[in-house]
């Protein structure tokens, strides 16, 4: 039988990647221990499983099939499901000095969370001096700010 030390020598795992290995050893022997105990009643016969997650399959499945006829045509992987429904922005249009939640999350890549974000960093450092600003709001880089920028103002 290998014991602890065994495999920490022979391999080389740390104390922790011991204790994580069997941890999922028991997780798997206790699993397959539970599955066999629910596959058959003392009399032999089979013990249906609830389907509690087939509302959910079923969902998932009209979904991706919905997706992937989607993809099929050119051009509709561009185009993201929450994007689709955002209204078009004209260039530097929203002032992110005075913008409300709900014309913040119009922006591309900015949801409730950034929007908040963006309040409350004007709320707590005063008005942004130039769009540039943004990126001192967390979260926001570089990246998201490029694609930001064409749509945001300073007034």
């Amino acid at each position: 039988m290998i014991s602890l030390t065994d495999l920490q020598h022979r391999f080389g795992f740390t104390r922790n990647e011991v204790a994580l290995i069997l941890f999922l050893a028991a997780s798997l022997v206790a699993g397959a221990g539970i599955r066999w105990l629910r596959s058959a009643d003392p009399g032999g016969a089979e013990i249906p499983l609830p389907s509690m997650y087939a509302a959910s399959d079923s969902e998932f499945a009209a979904r991706s099939l919905a997706a992937a006829a989607d993809t099929a045509r050119p051009g509709a992987a561009l185009r993201g499901r929450r994007a689709a429904g955002k209204p078009r922005l004209d260039s530097a249009s929203i002032d992110i000095n005075s913008a409300s939640l709900a014309e913040l999350v119009r922006l591309p890549g900015i949801g409730d969370a950034y929007a908040r974000r963006i309040i409350d960093y004007r709320a707590g450092h005063g008005r942004f001096s130039r769009p540039d600003d943004l990126m001192l709001v967390s979260g926001i880089g570089p990246k998201k700010f490029q694609a930001l920028r064409p749509f945001v103002t300073v007034r």
